[in-house]
């Protein structure tokens, strides 16, 4: 019976729902989320303190709109904690705004509480036992059935007022109608579903609350309208700790002891077992402040104590006779609580022991109980991690140590040098590499100047400016080497963190590289100049045979013409 969706993606694995969780009934394991239901109580306070929204409770709105829809005959049992729950001048309002959705009939759940008080009172009065338990919550039902078994004999086994309610209307009206229970609880869905046939469906005042604000009205705006029924104040009362309230015509005298949240019940209840507490009634609630504290309370501008003004407002108005209490046979009030623990292995204390040990658990001296993986103690947690329910990564000294220590290993076998210097520029830190890179020497570094080892300005700039330099080539002169320079100031205990790279054999191959190609550029320019020199000779050379060979053709030409001429003149 599980009424509630996680959302594996909205969780950021705060673990705040598992510190709320009473009994532990949420498994996060390999990065898997789930309600571990043979565990849960159904108390709805995992979803309720979720900060991301993951944890939803089933919406049963929209099935309650469909009956309407479909013509079926809607009859509402409305828990009498509304009347402290929407901060209404006339809470009346919220059975106008139910009639107005096509519910047929409106009752007050605090007519089965009328009910179930008059059997409490009959089974006190005829019983021989000394120490009751009582409650109209499931959850703290659920509480005792699941992880104190041995206390079941001592509830008084009777219906809650839901169910008693729910038999009556389905007695009165007919087997067919559809019986809705609105309240502030998301156990009632699970009672609702154990016990077959009363309740059709459950609906929270949250989920009527927001479904009318999406369709943008208020309850401000309905006209009061009386419940279809009378209810009487003790039964209005049961929020409030009505149950208590005997009217006992045996003169049996019980202390009266009203236990509100998980831990107080679970305080209680070791104390019931233990035997130092005898002649009392006891009714336990899992929410703090009862109902009226509930999961499922509207999400508006209301807290818990405002609340009760109004409820208690309600309450001293109704009329306190319940001579005309609507009867029912009593057999259908009875009911039974049985043992349902659940029956797994437990691990022996060598078990647990060895998960603590991986923990990084040795002493109690380790333990740290500091509830932050949603455990209360560390050795509950080692129960988990062995039960398959959580891991050891979700141990946050754990994980913390194991960082730290990762941390360590990093920086011890970084071949970068790493130096802690502090707001003096005294060294106090530094790491295997800071040595053989800049203390070959062996000497003495606590608390003597950086400047002693690597004399550079920078630390100096970092601190005056009290910024941080990144990716800063410096050179070394006693050193002769270069180094790449990350320097990071941290302000919050004002020292200085430097991370020193040796780049000299790649400056040493920068510089080569720089010198072979000027060297390769000058012969290069060299060679040019050679050839610009020869083609100039080639040139003038070619310039002062073409001249004589134009010479040489000129005489040449004149001599045949002058060969030519002397022929004909003869």
């Amino acid at each position: 019976m599980n009424f509630i969706d996680f959302d594996e993606n909205k969780c950021d694995s705060c673990y705040k729902c598992l510190r709320i969780c009473p009994t532990k009934a949420i498994s996060f394991n390999k990065d898997k989320r789930s309600i571990i239901d043979d565990l849960c109580i159904k108390c709805g306070h995992c979803q309720e303190s979720c900060p991301q929204g993951a944890l939803k409770i089933h919406s049963s709105m929209s099935i309650v709109e469909k009956l309407i829809d479909e013509g079926e005959e809607v009859v509402v049992s409305l828990a009498p904690s509304f009347a402290g729950a929407f901060g209404l001048d006339d809470p009346l309002r919220v059975v106008g705004a139910l009639k107005d959705m096509g519910v047929k009939f409106v009752e007050e759940t605090a007519i089965g509480a009328g009910m179930v008080a008059q059997e409490y009172d009959r089974y006190i009065d005829e019983s021989d036992d000394n120490v009751f338990i009582t409650s109209c919550c499931p959850s703290a039902y659920y509480l005792i059935e699941q992880h104190y078994p041995y206390l079941t004999s001592m509830i008084i086994p009777i219906v809650s007022p839901m169910i008693a309610h729910g038999r009556s209307i389905k007695a009165r009206y007919g087997q067919e109608v559809k019986v809705v229970f609105m309240g502030p609880c998301l156990a009632k869905m699970a009672e609702a579903e154990e016990v077959e046939g009363v309740i059709d469906c459950v609906i929270t005042f949250d989920e009527f609350y927001q479904r009318q604000r999406e369709m943008s009205k208020s309850l401000r705006d309905y006209a009061p309208e009386p419940f279809d029924a009378v209810s009487y104040k003790r039964g209005k009362a049961f929020p409030m700790g009505g149950s208590l309230e005997r009217t006992s015509q045996s003169g049996k005298i019980l202390h009266n002891i009203r236990v509100d949240g998980a831990d107080a019940c679970k305080n209680i209840l070791q104390e019931i077992r233990s035997g130092s507490i005898s002649n009392c009634c006891v009714e336990i609630n899992i929410c703090e402040g009862s109902c009226m504290n509930g999961p499922d309370m509207p999400k508006n501008h209301m807290g818990r104590f405002a609340r009760e003004l109004y409820m208690q407002k309600y309450i001293n108005a109704s009329p306190s006779i319940e001579s005309e209490a609507i009867k029912i046979d009593t057999p259908i009030m009875a009911r039974t609580f049985s043992d349902r623990q659940l029956k797994e292995a437990e691990p022996n204390i060598q078990m647990v022991r060895a998960v603590m040990n991986k923990m990084g658990k040795y002493s109690e001296e380790d333990e740290l109980n500091c509830g932050a993986c949603g455990y209360s103690t560390c050795y509950d947690k080692a129960k988990a991690v062995f039960k398959g329910y959580s891991e050891i990564d979700t141990c946050m000294p754990y994980l913390r140590e194991k960082a730290v220590s990762m941390q360590n290993i990093m920086i011890e076998n970084s071949p970068n040098a790493v130096i802690l210097i502090d707001e003096k520029l005294q060294i106090k830190e530094v790491n295997p590499s800071f040595s053989r890179m800049l203390n070959k020497d062996g000497l003495p570094f606590e608390d003597m100047p950086i400047k002693l080892f690597v004399d550079h300005p920078i630390f100096d700039q970092v601190k005056e400016e009290q910024t941080s330099i990144q990716n800063r080539k410096i050179y070394i002169e006693d050193q002769q080497s270069y180094f790449l320079a990350n320097v990071v100031y941290m302000e919050d205990n004002k020292t200085i963190l430097a991370f020193l790279t040796d780049i000299t054999i790649e400056e040493q191959s920068k510089q080569e590289f720089v010198r072979v190609k000027e060297e390769t550029l000058r012969k290069t320019q060299e060679v040019i100049d050679k050839q610009m020199r020869v083609a100039q000779e080639i040139a003038s050379l070619l310039g002062e045979t073409t001249a004589e060979t134009k010479m040489s053709l000129k005489s040449l030409n004149e001599l045949v013409m002058n060969d030519g001429g002397t022929s004909n003149g003869v």
